[in-house]
């Protein structure tokens, strides 16, 4: 495949560029990162995930060195420069604690420092979110927590997902946004924050245009980044109603899919 000039390449993790067992093959992306590297390419982890999340999983040999769109867009880091952290106000944290609790979605707030759950909340819950926000904390009450929120979390059964969000946005009018990332996992995020806002960000402070940027993806919070993007990638594993509306289709994320694409294009 031949793309021109593409600058940066930015990957979601879960589903996209991790693993099933949310691992990566070390040795092929040392090869794709060292010529990445030489041509003057960026690469960005854009992913709902904490961004404590994403420097352990990469590690000290990249995190120093990759863009982080962590937390749906509200934080985003140069190497180990934060840019910026798109906070709530405390008046709109306590209604989303409110809100979430009155339609049933247990409340995972995400800081800047940590996350925090409630001391309330069931083990199971924190223990299945853990994977995706590891340095949490327990908390007597959510509203009173000293740090920046960046974003609200949740999982819920997958059969009722559609309608508690549905009824969540209408209880939280424009104090956040409810954005599905699959299987009953759902954000609350800032209104105008995305990752592709978070992307885009880096892509200015490089001096990269949004036609030089490849953008990979596999569920619904990634459709305005892959949009955005010069080069959108969806994964063969995607929604099926996603997939008309990206420029490319990859191999699915257990067949290390982004690595094959990128392989196509800088090696």
């Amino acid at each position: 495949m031949s793309q021109p000039e593409i600058r940066l390449v930015a990957v979601d993790e879960d589903g996209t560029f991790m693993r099933p067992d949310n691992s990566f093959d070390q040795q092929r992306f040392a090869r794709v990162w060292e010529r990445m590297g030489e041509l003057g390419v960026r690469f960005v982890v854009a992913t709902g995930n904490q961004h404590h999340q994403v420097r352990q999983l990469f590690g000290p040999r990249y995190a120093h060195q990759i863009g982080i769109v962590a937390e749906n867009g509200a934080y985003v880091a140069d190497g180990d420069e934060e840019l910026w952290a798109g906070s709530f106000e405390p008046g709109a944290v306590a209604t989303i604690v409110r809100e979430m609790d009155a339609v049933g979605a247990p409340v995972l707030l995400d800081g800047v420092k940590a996350a925090y759950a409630s001391t309330r909340a069931a083990q199971d819950f924190c223990d299945d979110l853990a994977t995706y926000f590891p340095v949490m904390e327990r908390v007597d009450d959510l509203t009173a927590v000293d740090d920046r929120i960046v974003m609200a979390s949740t999982v819920v059964p997958e059969s009722d997902c559609d309608a508690i969000m549905t009824r969540l946005a209408e209880r939280l009018g424009t104090d956040g946004v409810p954005v599905p990332s699959g299987e009953g996992y759902f954000d609350v995020l800032l209104p105008g924050t995305t990752k592709a806002t978070g992307v885009a960000r880096l892509a200015e402070r490089w001096g990269v245009e949004p036609g030089q940027c490849a953008c990979f993806g596999n569920s619904y919070n990634d459709l305005e980044m892959v949009e955005w993007a010069g080069l959108g990638v969806f994964m063969a594993n995607a929604p099926e109603d996603l997939k008309p509306r990206a420029d490319l289709i990859a191999p699915p994320y257990d067949q290390d899919g982004v690595l094959q694409v990128l392989e196509d294009l800088f090696l």
